[in-house]
């Protein structure tokens, strides 16, 4: 639990026959990470590759191509609730059973899958056409409405022989700019009309043949928008309309019948063409992970990681699948391979893992500090935070999360879990500091909250002596997990010098210290051991470090002084409630008619310093943890461990 699980080194053997049985049966177990036998240096295991089956593979990467594309048109036309209830209980589906034992079964399935939707692309490439044509009609209208109103006839818009017509329409910004092409344009073979219609203007500009280009360029600048009509058209802009309105209405029918029908399509395939999609890139996980096996002329090697807790289970899994015909050679992780980190936590502290991994992964021989963070974070939440209504709020949100998205998605319900957690211990918390949505109950109901140990607001100095006090703790903490770190791996002059002296130095300051404020009186005796102890530990922190040891001295001071970031959190969730409560009662008190408002001010007020205070207790717990404690033992580095396992959402692997 204080390490990461430990690892076997595995090399295991197989005859030909058995490779695609053993492959299927270690992708459902899914617990050995493969490693590519030709990046090894096992002199005694054949690295000759292994012949895989093409042909599969490439049918299976076309098919999935052919069931992405088909999947991706059907999405938009699949049912899904809508709602926060639906967002918070998402709908339970279960999924299909795994139907395939061999590769060229899921070929198969999929071909028949495909064929069954083959209108699909044709389908929805017609829907496509009709919005593009439902697009350009609303356009056309649009136009029309604006060429009513000059009245010209439709029929004039058309190329001639002698006259070349734009029409457009612009804002009455652009006006000036209109005036100054026209008058560049310098020619009287070009007439100007212009129809005001409310903030644009509509532009018809008549020219011979001869001031075409001249018109074209019009057409190019950004403030001009033409307006391209149809030859054929002739007559007065409101037949037109009525005429294309009439069109709008036929397509839009149509495109209600082809949503329809993509809508049932989607109801009738979209599980199953994702099943046989997934189960695809299951079997072309399985082909693809065989280019890192080795062969001799009858038998398979592959090599892979393990837990050694794991190995006994692969052992009997080759000998159930190879009718006993194999070979397995475990042997532990060394010193010196390049060991993939698995956590080994108990069920309760994995949700926490995240949380450590964000900083980095422990390494392999290192403490992971998972069991000591999640706790502390815990604590430092619960304190900075401070409040127990507060707490019931995120308690409630953490649950409702995780009874709902939280059954989908592993993250999530690990995210969930936590705020939770967070939630329960600053129920607790926050009911021994008082607070309940700051002085809520005193104040509007002449409650006094019950198990107070410590009010922030009141007693400030206590709390910042009690986060100095929990500082040291933590801090010590971290330097004696360090010392053991270092002294398990043999660092014994690391183990002394970087982290045994705080243990001499520590004391000494506090008696030294104590001394000098009056606070204690030692004995001579007392008081000549600590300064002997402080030379020593200055000593030995300035050889170590030389003038940087200086540093490491104010560096450990602000470290300390850290944690009274406990303390301004506590005052400033009790504060800010306080204030709210009291604005509140200011409001209500103005009218009787103003109680509604100061409710409904207190009840969005105190939402928003849950929020802000409930984001900053989140880092700040954090911060204390990756700068303050993992500084002091902590590198991480590891590299995280890949299992070959199944991933599956939309299929099962029980039969």
């Amino acid at each position: 639990m204080f390490y990461p699980a430990r690892m076997n080194s595995v090399v295991i053997g197989i005859h030909n026959r058995w490779l695609m049985k053993v492959t299927s049966a270690l992708h459902e177990q899914g617990e050995l990470e493969v490693i590519d036998l030709k990046k090894t240096s096992i002199d005694e295991v054949p690295r000759s590759p292994l012949e895989i089956p093409r042909e599969d593979i490439e049918s299976i990467i076309k098919l999935q191509f052919r069931l992405d594309r088909v999947i991706e048109t059907l999405e938009p036309f699949e049912y899904k609730p809508e709602g926060i209830r639906s967002i918070l209980f998402p709908e339970d589906r279960l999924p299909a059973p795994a139907r395939f034992d061999f590769s060229d079964q899921v070929i198969k399935a999929a071909e028949e899958e495909l064929e069954s939707v083959s209108e699909v692309i044709s389908t929805f490439e017609f829907l496509k056409k009709n919005r593009e044509l439902q697009q350009v009609t609303r356009e056309r209208i649009e136009n029309l409405h604006r060429l009513k109103l000059t009245g010209i006839d439709l029929s004039y818009l058309a190329p001639a022989p002698f006259t070349w017509l734009v029409a457009g329409w612009m804002s009455k910004e652009s006006l000036p700019r209109l005036e100054e092409w026209y008058s560049r344009a310098g020619t009287d073979e070009m007439f100007l009309s212009r129809t005001e219609n409310g903030e644009e203007i509509i532009v018809l500009c008549i020219g011979t043949p001869a001031t075409r280009s001249l018109l074209e360029e019009l057409t190019h600048h950004a403030w001009f928008s033409r307006i391209s009509l149809p030859g054929t058209w002739s007559g007065q802009a409101e037949a037109m309309i009525e005429s294309e309105q009439s069109s709008l209405s036929s397509l839009a029918k149509e495109e209600e019948e082809l949503t329809a029908l993509l809508s049932s399509m989607a109801e009738s395939h979209v599980i199953s063409l994702r099943a046989v999609r997934e189960e695809l890139g299951i079997w072309r996980d399985r082909f693809e992970v065989s280019r890192n096996f080795g062969r001799s002329r009858d038998v398979v090697y592959l090599r892979g990681w393990i837990r050694q807790k794991d190995t006994d289970r692969l052992a009997d899994l080759l000998r159930k699948v190879t009718d006993d015909e194999y070979f397995l050679q475990a042997q532990p992780a060394g010193s010196e391979d390049d060991v993939p980190v698995r956590y080994d936590n108990p069920g309760w502290l994995k949700p926490f893992e995240i949380l450590t991994t964000t900083f980095s992964r422990p390494g392999y021989n290192e403490i992971d500090p998972t069991p000591f963070f999640a706790p502390a974070y815990l604590i430092f939440f619960g304190m900075m935070l401070g409040d127990a209504g507060y707490g019931v709020i995120i308690a409630l949100v953490g649950w409702l999360l995780y009874q709902g998205p939280g059954r989908k998605d592993e993250s999530f319900r690990d995210m969930s879990y936590i705020l939770i957690c967070c939630g329960v211990v600053d129920i607790i918390l926050g009911t021994l500091q008082g607070g309940w949505f700051g002085d809520l109950l005193p104040r509007f109901f002449n409650v006094t909250p019950p198990f107070i140990l410590i009010e922030p607001l009141n007693q400030p100095i206590l709390l910042f002596q009690i986060a100095l006090i929990i500082g040291t703790v933590h801090i010590n903490l971290g330097i004696f997990l360090g010392f053991l770190q270092n002294f398990k791996n043999r660092l014994y002059k690391s183990a002394i010098a970087d982290q045994g002296i705080w243990f001499i130095l520590q004391p000494a300051a506090a008696v030294l210290l104590a001394e000098f404020f009056g606070w204690v009186t030692f004995s001579p005796i007392v008081k000549n051991i600590a300064i002997a102890f402080a030379i020593t530990g200055l000593l030995i922190l300035f050889v170590r470090n030389g003038p940087m040891g200086f540093f490491s001295l104010t560096g450990f001071l602000g470290d300390w002084l850290s944690y009274v970031r406990i303390l301004a959190l506590a005052l400033a969730t009790g504060g800010v409630a306080m204030t709210i409560n009291i604005l509140s009662e200011m409001i209500a008190a103005v009218h009787p008619y103003m109680l509604i408002p100061a409710i409904l001010f207190c009840i969005a007020g105190q939402l928003f310093n849950l929020a802000i205070q409930t984001l900053g207790s989140v880092i700040h717990a954090l911060r204390l943890h990756y700068i303050e404690f993992f500084g002091k033992f902590y590198s991480g580095g590891g590299k995280e461990f890949v299992p070959f396992y199944e991933q599956r959402m939309y299929t099962s692997d029980k039969r």
